[in-house]
């Protein structure tokens, strides 16, 4: 429990560092001009960082432990935020600051496979969904800490107090993460390598694979004994698990449903400013009630869900369906009707309707989310990232051509949010149809073997 905790407010303050320039970029925008599609530049330049250390990231958790991984990503990240408000005020035009963005999403990037690379190691499988759905959950809070907090701090320090403030909140998570990290000695004596015999089962640790390789090696030619071969590497793993359907239905669920997570993270406040007309000031009303609703059925919907799959005997095949279409088909359609005349000029009903989709949003932690878990409990974190590498293709294509929308429409958010709605459907139809959640651990080692 203590290791979910700690690693549920790292992933808050990791939302919170990247969600303030959602609402920080308003003013920011006005000091120097911006255009629309140049906010899309600087919004989508974290996603270049976060997408280039998932794999990475995911293999090291792995390999050696995402403990220490997520230490590393978090000093990184917290850092570029801190240097964030220098990175703007080099006259560069928006190079550095994009730079600073990138290093921030480049930080970032190895915190979710670390986190669910621990979750995998550390939490018992019957609790899994939940210590999933309480890390996302986190990630939610943290955004609606970003988004209730800038606007009053940018309001009465400017914008860049902003970045000085969350920056900032790493030392206090430091005390909480440390201890855990030493207590288990160094990052050496936490690897563990999964090494299947001719029927998928049993492991043994790196240590152990020496010991009896240099039994072999001393032993006579006419020995018998049965020496394990030596554990693939992760690239051969990754090639092999990236040809199997369910890691195909994980990566194309996360691109589909961050398409639109990642664009409304990125661009709501502004909507609201520019279409609604909400004073900067006011903008905490009408974008940080989301990601609380988000957070709260989170949480809830991965204890219902391990309920379901270990009390009732629900099917996990089914939960895990069941949990993505309306998680994805139900914000899809709160976006076409806040799209619609309904929402013209109307920040209340916009507001709700943008609330309610969000809020069904996070029955996808019951989803795809937990999927992972259930196919390469040994490889989770690999998995993870090469689904969340997907999901950050879906920030670096989607969040600046909305801003290149909106400059080339005269400000269409409906065409924005048709287009979201759109891609939502298409991913939840992949995912349903595609999905399993039968462990393939043992048959991807084994072919990466070969």
């Amino acid at each position: 429990m203590r290791v979910t905790l700690a690693s549920a407010i790292a992933i808050a303050v990791c939302y919170a560092d990247r969600s303030n320039m959602s609402t920080a970029i308003i003013a920011l925008a006005s000091d120097y001009e911006l255009s629309k599609t140049a906010q899309g530049a600087v919004l989508s330049a974290f996603f270049y960082g976060y997408g280039a250390t998932q794999i990475v990231g995911g293999s090291f958790a792995d390999a050696y432990g995402g403990k220490w991984v997520l230490l590393v990503g978090c000093v990184v990240w917290s850092c570029a935020t801190l240097a964030t408000p220098a990175a703007a005020d080099v006259g560069t035009g928006v190079a550095a600051l994009v730079g600073a963005r990138v290093i921030l999403g480049a930080g970032e990037g190895v915190a979710f496979p670390a986190v669910h690379a621990v979750i995998s190691r550390h939490v018992p499988v019957e609790r899994q969904s939940t210590a999933v759905a309480v890390v996302t959950a986190a990630s939610y809070a943290g955004a609606a800490v970003a988004f209730a907090a800038t606007p009053p701090i940018v309001s009465a320090f400017g914008w860049r107090a902003a970045f000085y403030s969350f920056g900032g909140l790493m030392v206090f998570w430091l005390p909480l993460w440390l201890p855990l990290n030493l207590s288990e000695g160094s990052a050496r004596n936490e690897q563990r390598v999964a090494l299947d015999d001719d029927d998928g089962e049993g492991a043994i640790d790196v240590e152990e694979t020496r010991r009896l390789t240099s039994l072999d090696e001393a032993s006579t030619p006419s020995s018998t004994a049965t020496i394990a071969p030596p554990p693939p590497s992760s690239m051969a793993i990754w090639r092999e698990l990236i040809k199997r359907q369910e890691v195909k239905a994980i990566c194309v669920a996360q691109f589909a449903q961050s398409w639109g997570m990642y664009g409304l993270l990125s661009w709501l406040p502004t909507y609201f400013h520019d279409a609604q007309g909400v004073e900067l000031a006011n903008l905490a009303a009408f974008t940080f009630v989301p990601y609380i609703l988000q957070g709260g059925v989170g949480l809830a919907v991965g204890v219902i869900a391990d309920d379901f799959i270990n009390t009732r005997n629900v099917p996990t095949r089914k939960v895990r369906q069941w949990a993505q279409g309306i998680g994805m088909i139900g914000p899809a359609l709160a976006l076409v009707v806040a799209a619609s005349p309904v929402c013209d000029h109307n920040p209340t009903a916009a507001a709700i309707t943008v609330d309610i989709g969000l809020a069904l949003s996070a029955l996808t932690l019951a989803g795809v989310s937990v999927s992972h878990l259930d196919i390469a409990p040994k490889h989770a974190g690999l998995v993870f990232a090469t689904g969340n590498t997907c999901a950050t293709l879906a920030g670096i294509v989607g969040v600046p051509l909305f801003g290149v929308i909106l400059d080339a429409t005269d400000q269409s958010w409906p065409l924005v949010f048709a287009s979201i709605a759109a891609v939502y459907i298409a991913g939840a139809y992949y995912y349903i149809n595609t999905i399993d959640v039968g462990d393939i651990d043992a048959d991807v080692i084994r072919a990466a073997r070969m």
